[in-house]
């Protein structure tokens, strides 16, 4: 029995795809999950939220206001106008505003509700949770202190302000506001009158349904075309690369071939998914049809070129299949296929920016959930396909270095 415990030992440490999948790839996933964890739960500086500041009353208070904003480190604080931020929030530009409207200072002077709006781009609503608790941390004491002083004033002059000569009157107002020159201060007055509203370009948009599509498809073709690309070892293993390198065939010649293949392949994929989220969930695919073309194009065509680029850096073809999952799972979780950005450190969202899944991804909510037509889908698409261009001319080098060495 020992030798039966220590042949199948042995066999198991042979297997070097096997290691690679026991071992290195939990390792790698269970970093990469903590790095996300860490930074949304212990990170909180890290993650600035930005937020555009509307300021429609252009006041002393408002100005004040914009100040204390500005000043915590957890909002990144950019001025626009209101119709300028619900345009760029619709667009997907940025996610959230505060509008500070026409007649703020004066309310707050009365002791009135302040006349400040919320709005969200509804597909970041789970996002929008931590931008609110950050800007309440600011907003809520200041209003609650000015909201408390005005009612002062407003009462002092309401109950004495016929009776008291205008010098002691402005004297009492002085006294006043010496005591609220600190920054103690509560959620008493003027802060029961924000509100909240999500904006979208339609109402009940299905933004779940948009990144479930996006998200899974973009992975499951990046694993599909990753197996056509093996083709190419397999070719090499049997002997076939060699009988099709002895005809007037040249090796970039071949490689074009493999990513042909796969992108027609991908396309077929990316249709049939496309379609089936159309029929079963009613997805309106038609809102940006043009563009939703040209993404799912040049998606098609980055995943062939990621294929080719794997299946030139194998050596064979146990190391395409545990390389390709490797890096596919690491993509995958870093380009935001298997949980929001959001909960990003901010170097990870960086990072994010370098894989394929999340242009694609990005581009899916654009051409799906916004109105950014057919000129505003050739951004994601132009980065999907400069993708496409470095990783084929990287995999026609690799090939023919490797058929130079082998040949």
């Amino acid at each position: 029995m020992l030798h039966i415990i220590y042949k199948d030992l042995l066999q198991a440490f042979k297997d070097k795809k096997g290691l690679l999948l026991s071992f290195l790839l939990p390792i790698i996933l269970i970093s990469l999950f903590a790095l996300v964890y860490g930074g949304f739960q212990n990170s909180r500086n890290d993650i600035a939220q930005q937020i555009l500041f509307c300021d429609a009353d252009q006041s002393a208070l408002s100005n004040q206001l914009k100040s204390k904003l500005e000043a915590q480190k957890e909002l990144k604080i950019t001025t626009k106008s209101i119709e300028e931020a619900e345009q760029l929030i619709i667009n997907g530009d940025f996610p959230s505003a505060l509008i500070v409207q026409k007649g703020f200072s004066d309310s707050i002077d009365a002791g009135k509700n302040a006349p400040i709006e919320f709005i969200f781009d509804e597909s970041r609503e789970i996002e929008m949770g931590l931008t609110q608790k950050a800007l309440m941390t600011t907003l809520m004491p200041f209003l609650g202190k000015q909201g408390s002083k005005g009612q002062i004033h407003s009462l002092i002059d309401q109950k004495y302000g016929s009776d008291l000569p205008d010098e002691l009157l402005q004297e009492i107002h002085n006294d006043v506001e010496s005591q609220f020159l600190g920054d103690a201060g509560g959620e008493s007055a003027g802060t029961t009158g924000i509100v909240s509203r999500a904006v979208a370009v339609k109402e009940e948009m299905p933004w779940g349904l948009i990144q479930a599509f996006a998200g899974t498809s973009v992975m499951m073709l990046l694993f599909s075309i990753a197996g056509m690309g093996g083709t190419l070892i397999r070719e090499r293993e049997t002997g076939t690369l060699k009988r099709i390198l002895y005809s007037p065939v040249k090796p970039w010649e071949i490689l074009m071939g493999k990513l042909t293949s796969g992108f027609i392949f991908a396309m077929i994929q990316m249709t049939i998914l496309v379609t089936f989220v159309w029929l079963a969930f009613g997805l309106d695919i038609f809102r940006n049809l043009g563009g939703l073309i040209i993404l799912t194009a040049a998606t098609a065509l980055a995943a062939s070129g990621f294929g080719v680029f794997i299946a030139a850096l194998a050596k064979n073809q146990k190391h395409v299949e545990s390389l390709s999952l490797i890096i596919i799972l690491v993509m995958s979780a870093l380009g935001g296929s298997m949980m929001p950005l959001f909960l990003f450190p901010e170097f990870m969202k960086v990072i994010a920016h370098f894989t394929l899944n999340y242009w694609a991804i990005d581009g899916f909510f654009d051409v799906l959930g916004r109105d950014v037509g057919i000129v505003g889908a050739l951004y994601n698409s132009s980065v999907l396909l400069a993708f496409a261009a470095v990783t084929s001319l990287l995999a026609i080098f690799i090939y023919n270095q490797n058929l130079k060495k082998d040949f």
